[in-house]
């Protein structure tokens, strides 16, 4: 499996404990919504199951406060540890689902819980609009054996048959936009690239400001391009951004033609940076250069500890020799044989 890092920020580590605890009691409230959400509401979220681990993400913790801030003293599970086995199988393990802490059986608890999902998704028989939950990015909830899903929203509160009926907690699971705090709740713009523009810090972002309007790539992507680098959005790979010199690289290349869009912002390692696309990626370091590695030579690559290990960074870009391609790397290099499939590790 191929491996995807994530930034993890201060805020994150700071909330990332499982059960985060509320002060005050609050009755009969709704939340307060922002003052500058626009008059659109983002789409209905489509199912993005989880792929990676990461902490509690920004906007699964600003959720949390919400509700804590609405409805006072309350137990709300944010984080789920990996498995050892790295086999990613909940949102809660992305940081981007929370469990709220009610009794169905409770007549108390049962109301409030209702009052909360009556604001979140509004009348079950017309769940489509659902507006507050399309402007939070709620994916699913489930409660008391029942489950709502934006992807299936016409079909409103379905019976729900999972191993757990969730009759002692609300499950909340967000999409990546709205684990990200990039909706329009948080950022008063349904557009998901100046949603994504802004959460980085906007004019003073490494990004900078926009130098472009939005353009259509194919038929499901957009671009826009800043200052420092470029956001590019798309159904698949989400929205991120690339910026200095592997976005240098990366636009000037017209890399999207063999490595298609970025699913991750550029990322900072030690001695180092990387952006991964949906088919490789592309790696920066003082010694190496900047460099794509991909399909098995990557994978040979990341079974070698990726920069960590021996190998180091890569040194080149993917190159022909006969009867196959090598990468080189500061510590040596991986050749691929067309012929057999086989992969040859070379250490200096």
């Amino acid at each position: 499996m191929r491996r995807r890092r994530t930034r993890t920020t201060a805020l994150a580590l700071g909330l990332a404990a499982a059960a985060l605890v509320g002060t005050a009691t609050t009755a009969g409230a709704a939340p307060a919504q922002p003052g500058n959400l626009p008059r659109d509401v983002d789409a209905l979220s489509r199912y993005e199951g989880a792929t990676f681990c990461a902490a509690p993400q920004a906007g699964t913790i600003a959720f949390r406060n919400l509700l804590l801030a609405t409805y006072g003293r309350q137990t709300i599970g944010t984080a789920r540890a990996c498995p050892a086995n790295g086999k990613v199988n909940s949102e809660h393990m992305e940081g981007r689902a929370l469990d709220w802490m009610l009794d169905a059986a409770d007549p108390a608890d049962q109301a409030q819980a209702q009052e909360f999902l009556r604001w979140l998704i509004g009348d079950p028989a017309n769940a489509a609009n659902a507006t507050n939950a399309r402007r939070l990015g709620v994916m699913y909830v489930i409660w008391d054996r029942k489950v709502w899903k934006a992807y299936q929203a016409d079909a409103g509160w379905q019976p729900y048959t999972g191993p757990n009926p969730h009759t002692d907690h609300i499950h909340i699971s967000l999409n990546r936009s709205g684990a990200a705090a990039e909706t329009s709740w948080w950022t008063g713009t349904t557009d998901p690239i100046t949603g994504h523009w802004i959460r980085l810090g906007g004019d003073r972002s490494v990004l900078g400001a926009p130098v472009s309007g939005a353009r259509t790539l194919g038929r499901t992507a957009t671009r826009r391009d800043y200052q420092g680098g470029a956001i590019f959005s798309s159904s698949a790979a989400g929205t991120k951004e690339v910026h200095g010199a592997i976005g240098q690289k990366y636009l000037r290349e017209n890399l999207s033609a063999s490595l298609g869009l970025p699913v991750t912002d550029e990322i900072r390692l030690p001695g180092g940076a990387f952006n991964h696309f949906e088919y490789g990626s592309v790696y920066f370091s003082p010694r190496g250069g900047t460099h794509v590695v991909k399909g098995a030579i990557r994978d040979a690559w990341a079974r070698q500890g990726w920069e960590t290990g021996r190998l180091g960074y890569p040194s080149s870009d993917e190159y022909d020799v006969p009867g196959g391609k090598r990468s080189d790397f500061v510590g040596g290099s991986v050749t691929f044989t067309w012929a057999d499939g086989k992969i040859d590790v070379r250490l200096r």
